[in-house]
């Protein structure tokens, strides 16, 4: 087997999330007084101290109360703020295992996730209640469908409570941090081997069909933050500033702002959504140095005639983006601010990141970046465990410290994943370079949809369109547009021949849009319309082929004629 790295690294193996927060990459140590976070949610600030301090007594407070097992799984269901910081490392404190779910998701969205990971316990953000309830109740009945036995936990509240008026049991509900903080910490635990201690399950779509928790030790997060502050020192660093508009149950957010930022000393000022002028009111007032270049941030900031001028961009030092830039965009970007553009790559499989380009580094065009130091990759023909000739392309598997033992309660997608024993098949089409463990992303074989940053399951898409009264049979890919920089979900549909005229299909199809649209979050709508074919192009084995399904979009379309220009 070819292999090709990127440099060597020791990470070690006895040292957990809560030993990490409680150390400090720099020398000498941060002092206490450093501020780690603040956010926009609560107006809160946080120094890495308190930080400790709030962690360590909360920590006590849910252990002497609740008395939670070894490994505990917990269910976070929260927005962007310093409370989502504390109570991810007071979890980690108790032993417990952390699983976010992104509070702005649908009932069933958020079900799903509880079905995934099977928490023990609930803590959410009060206005979340009601919401969440009706995602426990879906959850119940889909593990008794399952012949699982699963007692739904009570919520926590955490941030607000729950109103009276919409839940139920209102203020019966304990609170974080009113009911749990204790007058001393928790002691600090410590085991011999965090490659098999368990932080987070993470939900992620793998390499195909609906979301699934992806398993990351301590080890792997540890690993991570080692890794990336290895490679940046300069970037990763106490007069780093980042304003974290992206969820932090998101993998993009997740090791940077609540491992590695308290680790290294950087601040991250938190968003609990995304607002355009309030990001950038937030740059100038925090003077950011480091962001976050989602593809829609990037094309607002290049784009916007004044925002750089109106607000201190000064600071500003790198810019991450996961992809090349046309140049026109490119150039325009450049021009707004003193940063730098960083290629990256990641995925939750990897708690995080696989290749980083540090700062001031030149990479050939359109490269992501250079594999992190101890991770070890080898480029397979597609399909198969053969090597791909020297440098690819070829689908990209992946080994290492940071990488994830497998998926939780599924041992069917964990062995689809790993087709060899400790190699993770990423699903993306790559070359690395073999001098210097450069990747370039050419292609992608798993059947997922990157809207924005998001992955989007077809397969999940395609159980809502499917059932659709209008829908003989339907399928799900992949649109580009490019005034956004993004692939757009996109439906394809055979429609059934109850209806006869143009008119009637138009309409049809302007129904099965909505209420897809209906069922699922946001960053999940059939953005690129929903399309009428007379039949789905699959394989022998009855696979969609969801490449032929791109071009075929001369037919009738729910998309206003604008709209479909833009594709």
């Amino acid at each position: 087997m070819r292999i090709y790295q990127s440099g060597d690294i020791t990470i070690p193996t006895d040292q957990n999330l809560t030993e990490l927060l409680h150390s400090s990459a720099q020398s000498p140590a941060l002092p206490e007084s450093h501020l780690i976070a603040k956010d926009s949610l609560t107006n809160r600030s946080i120094t890495i101290g308190r930080l400790r301090e709030r962690a360590g007594r909360i920590a006590a407070g849910l252990q002497t109360r609740l008395r939670p097992g070894d490994q505990a799984r917990w269910a976070i269901i929260l927005p962007n703020s310093v409370d989502f910081l504390e109570i991810v490392h007071a979890i980690l404190w108790t032993g417990g295992v952390v699983c976010p779910i992104n509070h702005a998701l649908k009932a069933a969205e958020i079900g799903h996730g509880l079905f995934v990971s099977r928490p023990d316990f609930v803590v959410a953000y009060g206005p979340t209640v009601p919401v969440v309830q009706e995602a426990l109740q879906i959850a119940g009945k889909q593990l008794a469908a399952q012949g699982v036995t699963w007692t739904k936990p009570e919520i926590i509240t955490i941030v607000a409570r729950a109103s009276s008026s919409s839940s139920s049991l209102g203020s019966k509900h304990l609170h974080i941090p009113d009911d749990f903080y204790a007058s001393e910490r928790l002691p600090a635990p410590h085991y011999l081997d965090t490659r098999t201690r368990l932080a987070t399950i993470h939900l992620s779509s793998g390499t195909t069909g609906s979301p699934k928790g992806v398993e990351l030790t301590h080890y792997n997060f540890v690993a991570n933050c080692y890794q990336l502050f290895s490679r940046d020192p300069a970037v990763f660093s106490p007069r780093s500033r980042c304003i974290a508009f992206t969820p932090w149950t998101h993998i993009g957010n997740t090791t940077v702002p609540l491992f590695l930022g308290p680790w290294s000393g950087m601040m991250s000022h938190a968003m609990p959504s995304y607002d355009f002028g309030e990001y950038v009111r937030l740059i100038g007032s925090n003077r950011a140095t480091f962001f976050q270049g989602v593809p829609s941030v990037v094309l607002q900031l290049a784009s916007s005639d004044d925002v750089t001028s109106q607000y201190d961009f000064s600071q500003a030092e790198v810019i991450n983006v996961g992809g090349a830039l046309k140049k026109e965009l490119r150039d325009k970007l450049m021009k707004k601010a003193p940063w730098r553009l960083n290629q990256v790559y990641g995925m939750t499989e990897a708690a995080g990141y696989v290749a980083y380009q540090r700062l001031g580094e030149s990479i050939p065009e359109g490269a992501t970046g250079r594999l992190l130091p101890g991770i070890e990759a080898c480029l397979k023909k597609e399909g198969s465990t053969e090597d791909a000739p020297e440098g690819g392309p070829g689908e990209l598997w992946i080994r290492g410290p940071n990488v994830t033992r497998g998926y939780a309660f599924n041992t069917e997608a964990s062995e689809k994943g790993f087709p060899m024993p400790g190699w993770y098949n990423t699903g993306d089409v790559c070359t690395v370079d073999p001098a210097d463990g450069t990747i370039s992303v050419v292609g992608r074989t798993k059947d997922l949809i990157k809207y924005k940053g998001f992955q989007v399951s077809p397969a999940e898409l395609e159980g809502h369109l499917n059932t659709h009264r209008h829908v003989l049979e339907g399928g799900v890919g992949p649109t580009w547009d490019e005034s956004q920089l993004t692939e757009l979900p996109t439906a394809w549909v055979v429609l059934k021949d109850h209806l006869k005229t143009v008119e009637e299909r138009k309409q049809a199809l302007k129904d099965i849009h909505q209420d897809v649209d209906r069922e699922v979050s946001g960053y999940k709508k059939l953005r690129g319309g929903v399309w009428q074919i007379a039949r789905l192009p699959k394989n022998s084995t009855g696979k969609i082929l969801r490449k032929e399904l791109v071009g075929m979009r001369d037919g009738l379309c729910s998309l206003d004629e604008m709209n479909k220009a833009r594709l």
